[in-house]
């Protein structure tokens, strides 16, 4: 770190150097690129969610003006192998089938593609597409878990027994006798609903045909661009190396940007038929299309009169939509992974079954399964606290894992790093003003006025590698000074907008002992930049920063010994700040970074002969924790990294008409050492955004015939900035002893825990009519509805 620990830049708040051109909206996102003899296609998609196809006629589309090429599922299936799998379900033991790019003899959702037009313009292959003739054999579309699950139901894979693609225990203990000792059993039944993230930016991909080299260069909305190489490279039947991915600024991605979609892959094949560049640019409808969390949990609790926990079970279902690429499914197998969060209990039977129905499927989404938990255990233990008439606070006091038993060995074989549940809780307690809101709640009672307050933990494991998969726990960065003094740091991770490419260049400044504007990091970019793994789980800062720390330190290595050489000095002696390098042995004299960097290149056979040129280093950051040999339970440990965080709301709902209204909102967040509390804190309140339009109003629906009704964001409602309060968020940290200076994730928490913190709030709110809402979202119609219905069971039993 920096030999003046006051000129440090860890754990000042910078704003990022890229600020300025995202607010003046001078960013270059991958839409703007635009090349020579540019074309466009639009896809034709299923109107159906399940239907045999029998014929797709192209030929009045190709006559066309100004059209170019028409695909159909058959040609693409001749000249396009199936899409690889982000996470294959049959590695771990479950159903797995080819996914093609374009519906080829079946379609199995609404909006599935099932042709590409491209042409000169957008509107010219718009035109074309609606000539495309589909002929469809229609089926009827098994839409829910019930009927996904039913003894009769139809398969929705032919081949297939049955639609549940993967069925998975997790946990131990005795859970019978947990359940048998009990003073009191709490049961509550959960119904998480189908909800999305939705950009700013969607999806784009445009891909420019190389034919001298026989090799596409793809600009793409990318999380992880090497990957995507990878895939792009077994799916077009093209070595990696003549495939360049780059990804552009990128806005917002959320796991929505991880790749498996069936365009990705059409648009570079289509560049390569027609030898021009191709474009295609996701437009919100299309981008509704991809869901995630529909989840239904039954939770009972085992708990002695105290309030202490004995045993949780869970047997909960998770409605993944059709089969895809795309790794969305994995989050069902994090809910049950991750269960019990924070909370010190043994006994555990949580039972998954993962299902596939006629929706179209999940993509990964923020939180990745872990905001589910949180949003199942969190309402289940507030079910507990009204039901014993214990304070919810004091319930989760009660249970959670002391800060002395770290590192923690889960009951499923998570092993967690560290934290301070606890004291988490009691900050954020104290940030709320929880005493005073009480007061006021009850003075709002007694004027009629429904008032809630609602707690909620969220235990986020973050930085996620799994055996056998591109989702790898370590990354690379490269280092590069070049003889100005400047200084280029080249990454493997990706930015999906949070401002990483600032905190790495924090890191990086201190191990050098240079000035932060000497210094540009370069995402992105498959053939500048070190094999890496991307943007997902949180990791970026995690590994991206501690690669990029070993390779400063690679660096500066080097150029301590041609200051020394220089100045013909001890080598300990050196020391280097803000880009000046002095020596302890002669204070007198001073160098400039650049001027020992100008030396390193040209003076290779006197002074600088000490070292290897150039000043660069490459090197990876492979964090502890991570076990991927099976423990005598069969568990591994895929994550080094838990952050986690307390929550609260103070909530009102409107009796006449059953809209809510947050009105406070206060959170304490850990995620180890904060190299940047801006980027900390606005990772904390977009989850809480997140999170508070999730359970208030967010929610993509389907008609009985499978019909996808939310196509805009007139009817997926979204929070505006007057329906979010001011955010009180604190920082309670606890350093991760196997990180680069105790790093913690930042990037996936904080939607689950908001997320039950409102719906407490609400349920807070309601208890004074005995109402306890659990299937959500708690949009005003069903609030209101729970209301008029409780309205009507008073009115009934004062006329009797």
């Amino acid at each position: 770190m920096a030999d003046n620990e006051a000129q440090a830049y860890v754990g000042r708040a910078v704003p990022p150097a890229s600020a300025p051109a995202f607010v003046a909206g001078r960013a270059r996102y991958t839409s703007d690129f635009e090349f020579a003899g540019q074309l466009h296609v639009h896809f034709v998609r299923s109107p159906h969610a399940a239907a045999r196809l029998l014929h797709v006629d192209t030929s009045a589309a190709a006559k066309m003006p100004e059209v170019l090429r028409v695909l159909d599922g058959a040609e693409a299936a001749a000249l396009l192998a199936p899409i690889p799998h982000y996470i294959d379900a049959a590695v771990f033991g479950g159903k797995s089938t080819a996914v093609r790019a374009l519906a080829h003899q079946q379609v199995w959702h609404f909006g599935q593609p099932v042709a590409a037009v491209v042409a000169i313009t957008k509107r010219s292959a718009r035109l074309a597409a609606q000539r495309v003739k589909v002929d469809y054999e229609l089926q009827t579309p098994i839409m829910e878990l019930d009927a996904a699950l039913a003894a009769d139901a139809r398969a929705i894979v032919p081949g297939w027994t049955d639609n549940v693609i993967m069925e998975v225990p997790f946990g131990g203990g005795d859970v019978e006798g947990a359940f048998a000792r009990a003073d009191h059993v709490v049961r509550t039944r959960v119904r998480i609903h189908r909800f999305s993230t939705q950009p700013i930016e969607t999806r784009t991909y445009n891909a420019v045909w190389e034919a001298d080299r026989q090799a596409i260069t793809l600009y793409a909305t990318a999380q992880n661009p090497h990957p995507l190489r990878h895939v792009l490279s077994q799916t077009l039947g093209i070595p990696e190396n003549r495939l360049r991915i780059i990804a552009p600024a990128i806005g917002g991605a959320f796991g929505m940007k991880m790749h498996g979609h069936p365009e990705e892959a059409v648009v570079c094949l289509l560049a390569k038929l027609t030898g021009r560049p191709v474009k295609w640019v996701e437009d919100r409808e299309e981008c509704l299309l991809i869901g995630a969390r529909e989840q239904w949990h039954d939770i009972e609790l085992a708990l002695r009169a105290d309030g202490t926990l004995l045993g949780l079970r869970d047997h909960f279902a998770a409605n993944t939509g059709a089969p895809s690429a795309c790794p969305g499914w994995g989050m069902a197998f994090l809910t049950g992974l991750t269960m019990p969060g924070p909370y010190a209990v043994r006994a555990l039977d949580v039972r998954l079954k993962v299902v596939a129905t006629n929706k179209p499927p999940w993509n990964a989404s923020r939180g990745y399964g872990k905001e589910a938990t949180a949003l199942a255990l969190e309402l289940a233990l507030d079910q507990a606290a009204r039901e014993m008439k214990i304070s919810p606070v004091e319930l989760r006091l009660r249970n959670f894992i002391p800060s002395s038993a770290f590192p923690y060995a889960s009951p499923t074989g998570l092993v967690y790093d560290s934290g301070d549940y606890a004291g988490a809780l009691s900050k954020t307690l104290e940030v709320l003003d929880y005493e005073a809101w009480r007061l006021r709640q009850a003075e709002a009672r007694a004027s009629g006025r429904l008032l809630g307050i609602g707690v909620a933990y969220e235990l986020t494991p973050e930085g996620g590698a799994l055996p056998g998969t591109m989702v790898a726990g370590y990354d690379s960065s490269t280092v590069r000074a070049a003889p100005d003094g400047s200084v280029t740091v080249l990454t493997g991770v990706t930015s999906p907008g949070t401002g990483n490419p600032t905190g790495i260049a924090q890191i990086v400044a201190d191990e050098l002992g240079v000035p932060l504007a000497v210094i540009e990091v370069m995402q992105g970019d498959t053939s500048a930049c070190p094999y890496g793994f991307g943007n997902y789980s949180g990791r970026s800062t995690i590994v991206g920063g501690g690669s990029a720390a070993l390779a400063a330190q690679d660096v500066r290595a080097q150029v301590a010994q041609v200051a020394a050489a220089l100045l013909d000095v001890a080598l300990d002696s050196i020391m280097i700040a803000q880009g000046v390098i002095t020596s302890a042995a002669a204070p007198a004299r001073t160098l400039s970074f650049a001027e020992v960097c100008y030396a390193a290149y040209t003076r290779a056979y006197d002074v600088a002969a000490c070292i290897e040129p150039p000043l660069e280093s490459t090197r990876s950051f492979r964090p502890g924790l991570i076990r991927h040999t099976p423990d005598a339970q069969g568990h591994i440990n895929p994550y080094p990294s838990y952050s986690n965080a307390a929550y609260a709301a103070v909530c009102e709902v409107d009796v006449e008409t059953g809209k809510v209204t947050v009105l406070r909102f206060a959170a304490a967040h850990d995620c180890g050492r904060v190299i940047n509390p801006l980027l900390v804190e606005g990772q904390a309140c977009g989850a809480i955004a997140f999170g508070i339009g999730a359970v208030l109003g967010e929610e993509v629906v389907f008609d009985a015939a499978g019909h996808q009704l939310t196509s805009s964001f007139m009817d997926y409602v979204m929070p505006r900035a007057n329906d979010v309060p001011d955010i009180a968020v604190a920082h309670h940290d606890t350093p991760n002893p196997v990180t680069y200076l105790g790093l913690k994730g930042a990037g996936e928490a904080g939607v689950g825990g908001s997320a039950a913190a409102v719906v407490n709030a609400v349920n807070d709110a309601l208890s004074v009519f005995g109402i306890a809402l659990t299937e959500l979202p708690l949009s005003a119609p069903r609030v209101w509805a729970a209301l008029d219905a409780a309205r009507r069971r008073r009115a009934q039993a004062d006329a009797a």
